[in-house]
């Protein structure tokens, strides 16, 4: 028993161990990755993803994935091999009580289907409202000097107060989804040992069981259930997680507008610091009609060049 113990530490230890290092290392790696892409982004992609959407993917959003990976190596692991183990030990003393398990099981499951159908849209929404407000909070410090010179403090202030509450409210109706589900387990896992009890001391009456194998029944039910309750732990955690990881590989998977050229060419020793422009049009992405045509200038090194019109007005034909 005590060499049992001394092996059983050891795993845990080096199982905290490894989840820590393999979830910290796909964590690096997500954050570089993502980084590396957002470095290759032009305003095609810039418009699609705002600046404050791109820093709560490379924080907050990597940060759940990374926990859940932690989690799922010390407890997604473990908990299977304990809950089979379990049932086969338990068939092996009777299998008059092995339903009592099933019905317990598909409770559970039941239970983990419905948080999910209730809780994962509410998520999105909550990452969403994260987005939002780091928005309003980079906005209002980048432009502090300006709100105080206009005296909109109070309006920024409103502002911000309106969608920190957004974030509490889905936030409080996330957890309080949650936390219904600790107490649906203790509930289970009691109403479980209700029923092998009464249905144990039936067959004990009967002479079909004996009651030391009662009680190892009762025991394998409950690490059946701790198996369960393990999982559904992951499950809490696994929702955000699924959609922050979306969220990340909508970044890794966009297509950059602008591509290096395969073949560059050399710039002319004779027109190093030009900038020329050759009928260059330009439009917005999704309008048809172009904004500028035929754009035709040369801006040369030591010189200004000066684009003049009026406000709103189309600069064509500009030589």
């Amino acid at each position: 028993m005590l060499g049992v113990c001394v092996i059983g530490i050891i795993a845990a230890i080096s199982v905290g161990y490894l989840g820590a290092k393999v979830g910290d290392g796909i964590g690096r790696d997500l954050r570089k990755d993502v980084f590396e892409k957002v470095q290759s982004f032009g305003t095609t992609e810039f418009n699609k993803f705002s600046s404050a959407s791109l820093i709560t993917r490379t924080t907050n959003d990597i940060t759940q994935v990374q926990n859940v990976i932690i989690m799922a190596i010390r407890m997604l692991f473990y908990a299977p091999i304990m809950g089979i183990g379990s049932l086969v030990m338990m068939s092996q003393k009777t299998n008059e009580l092995t339903w009592t398990i099933a019905l317990a099981c598909m409770v559970i499951i039941g239970l983990i289907i419905f948080l999910f159908v209730v809780v994962l849209p509410k998520i999105k929404v909550v990452q969403k409202l994260t987005d939002k407000i780091n928005l309003v909070a980079k906005e209002n410090l980048s432009g502090l000097m300006v709100v105080r010179a206009f005296g909109t403090q109070k309006y920024e202030e409103n502002r911000f107060d309106e969608i920190n509450t957004d974030v509490m409210k889905t936030n409080r109706f996330i957890n309080r989804s949650m936390g219904l589900m600790m107490p649906c387990m203790m509930l289970t896992m009691n109403g479980l040992n209700v029923l092998i009890l009464w249905f144990g001391a039936k067959a004990i009456a009967e002479a079909s069981i004996q009651v030391g194998d009662l009680m190892a029944v009762m025991q394998y039910g409950m690490h059946v259930v701790m198996s369960f309750l393990f999982v559904s732990m992951m499950f809490v955690m696994l929702p955000r997680a699924s959609v922050s990881a979306n969220r990340i590989m909508e970044v890794l998977e966009t297509e950059i507008s602008i591509h290096n050229p395969e073949n560059p060419k050399n710039f002319e020793e004779d027109k190093m610091g030009y900038v020329e422009f050759k009928n260059v049009d330009f439009s917005y992405p999704g309008v048809d009609e172009k904004i500028l045509e035929k754009i035709n200038f040369v801006a040369k090194p030591g010189q200004t060049t000066a684009f003049i019109g009026t406000t709103g007005s189309r600069k064509v034909n500009f030589d």
